[in-house]
């Protein structure tokens, strides 16, 4: 513990570095050895000042959160792809397209595939289009392509 800190320089500092390991204000205070409401108020004041080591601090933090974030995303992601042969985003297209399949035989069926589609309820439109098996603008929508080449494999 650093008992002997009492200069609000050498405060700052202590939090910086506790920011940086992840460390809570709690955490903070008991390795400073201080009461906690030290610590806010520093915060507090750190803030005020609009200190740049204290936001450059929170900024390396979350850009620490995200990467490992991503990395457990990555890691599921492998696990999925070794169980079922294949990415999670791929099933999940898979799946949409037979889930969806006796609506998009309608709209293959139809004569203009932009009504067809704009027919459909807007719940479904939304998901069609965030799954990326239908494309265009609004006035245009189609089909895409990638769920034409998909769809006479998909089976009932």
């Amino acid at each position: 513990m650093l008992n002997n800190i009492c200069s609000p320089e050498e405060r700052r500092l202590v939090i910086l570095e506790g920011i940086g390991q992840d460390l809570t204000n709690v955490e903070i205070a008991a390795k400073m050895g201080v009461q906690i409401h030290v610590v806010r108020s520093d915060l507090k004041g750190m803030n005020y000042s609009r200190d740049p080591d204290l936001k450059q601090a929170y900024t390396d933090k979350k850009i620490r959160a995200l990467a490992s974030k991503q990395a457990i995303v990555n890691v599921r992601n492998e696990r999925f792809k070794l169980m079922t042969g294949m990415t999670f985003q791929k099933k999940n297209f898979e799946n949409m397209v037979s889930y969806y399949r006796p609506e998009l035989i309608k709209i293959l069926g139809s004569a203009d595939e932009n009504t067809a589609i704009m027919g459909l309820p807007k719940s479904v439109q939304r998901t069609l289009a965030r799954n990326e098996i239908t494309d265009g603008l609004t006035n245009r929508r189609q089909i895409s392509s990638k769920a034409r080449d998909y769809l006479p494999l998909a089976h009932d």
